[in-house]
Parts: C-alpha cells; structure tokens; sequence
C-alpha cells in the first residue's frame, strides 16, 4: 500500500535532493538523483520541481541536468565579503589593464542586475567609463551573461524593452548566447548595452564552484572587434583561475 509522506518526511527527501545536487561535482540529472537517494522516480521528479519553483535548483535547459539555483548562489556569494574579493584581485586588474589597454572591472550580481566593485580605467581617451556604483541589466552585458550562465543572477523580470534602451535580445537569442557562454566559459556583449560598445567577462569562481563575481574588459568596437576579445578572453580565465583557486576552488585536475 503506498504510504502518503508527512509534512517531515518530505522536507527531508527534498533536503536529500538538494544536498546531491550541490555537492555533485557536475550537473547530475533526475535519473542520478533516484539512483542516489533510492527514491521512486514520481518522488524526485515531484519535490524537484518544487525546488526549482523556488530557484534553489536549475536547469541547464528545459529537461536538462540540474545544478544550484540561484538562491543557493546568492547565500554561496555572501561567504566572500566584496572587500575580499577586490583585495584578491588587486594584482589581476593591472594585468589585464597592460595586456588589454582597455577598461578593466570586477563586478558582483545583485538582485537588481550587475554591480561594480573596481575599476582600473582605459589607457586611451576613447572608452574611459566609470562603472563604479552603476548598475547594469543582466541580458545585454558580457559580465551580466557569465551570471546568468552559471547560476549567479535571474532574469530580469518584465518586457525587456523596459529594463534598459540598449539593442534588445530576443528570448531566443539570449537561450543560445547563454548556452555558447556555458560552452566556452566566458561572455561576450557586442553593441548590446549601447552601440559601439564591447565587452568580454569571465567568471571567478567560490569554493564550491558557484560564481561569485566577474572579470570583464569594455572598449570600443573599433579596438575590440571579435578575434580581439577572444585573444583576451584566454588571458582573462588564466587570471580568474588564479583568483578563484585562491578563494578554494579546486577542478577535478586540481587548482581552477
């Protein structure tokens, strides 16, 4: 006869769940959870979704694998103090600075889009922005995508014409470009926040993987056309993996 689960027991199954998925080193699939926790298939597919209701678990697409959502993200990020972030990335932003010549910044997601904690502005007269204390959507930015690709931020909500008057991404469109971030591991925005503006961002990763922050160098399209922001972007994840190894995290070969 099939026993009906109390109030407890099924906070403790979802608990199970919960704990598999952020302690899995990958994205671990319904299928690995029942075989995990030995739970009927109806069970996990049930307290999964309520999980995901409430973005505690994600997926990487519609019936795809599932991985920390971003409320476990946001509580990941507040173990590594903003402050701590930017003493870390104190000796990466000059680097990138004299590799690039470009504007360099460190940001953070927040609940209303991205943040900037530092800047190391650029060398030429033309792309000098301060981006200290200006917040910027997540779907038109390079650094706003790498959030959104690995679980830091959610989408904005509303029309996306209201959030910002930059070029407008189709739905569609932003799916593709977010799973092209997750592929190559770093973001690009090209004429997106607002014409004749570029930018590539790379994500630094916590502890447990979780993205807590990003790198990114902004320019002007006519210095930082496509083959150069790839050129930077393999500079850029050399760099954040030294930042992320120091605040603990580690890859299946080692240091990040």
């Amino acid at each position: 006869m099939y026993e009906v689960p109390t109030g407890g027991q099924s906070i403790d199954r979802a608990a199970r769940l919960l704990v598999a998925v952020a302690e899995s080193d990958d994205p671990i699939s319904v299928r690995e959870l029942v075989e995990r926790t030995d739970l009927p298939k109806s069970t996990v597919s049930r307290l999964v979704a309520a999980l995901e209701r409430n973005a505690l678990v994600q997926r990487e697409s519609a019936r795809g694998p599932l991985r920390p959502g971003p409320v476990l993200m946001r509580l990941a990020r507040r173990s590594v103090p903003d402050r701590d972030l930017v003493e870390l990335c104190d000796p990466v932003l000059p680097r990138l600075a004299e590799a690039s010549g470009e504007t360099i910044n460190l940001a953070v997601p927040t609940p209303l889009g991205v943040e900037h904690l530092s800047q190391i502005d650029s060398r030429h007269f033309l792309g000098s922005t301060n981006w200290i204390g200006r917040r910027v959507p997540n779907h038109c930015t390079a650094v706003g995508k790498v959030f959104l690709s690995f679980g830091a931020a959610r989408p904005e909500r509303g029309p996306l014409e209201r959030l910002t008057a930059a070029t407008i991404t189709d739905p569609a469109e932003l799916a593709q470009q977010l799973e092209e971030v997750r592929r190559l591991g770093y973001g690009l925005a090209v004429d997106e926040l607002e014409p004749g503006l570029s930018a590539v961002a790379v994500p630094v990763r916590g502890a447990g993987g979780e993205v807590v922050a990003a790198l990114s160098i902004s320019g002007p399209g006519q210095r930082m056309e496509l083959p150069r922001l790839r050129e930077l972007a393999d500079i850029m994840l050399s760099e954040a993996a030294e930042v992320s190894s120091r605040l603990g995290y580690r890859t299946k070969r080692g240091a990040a």
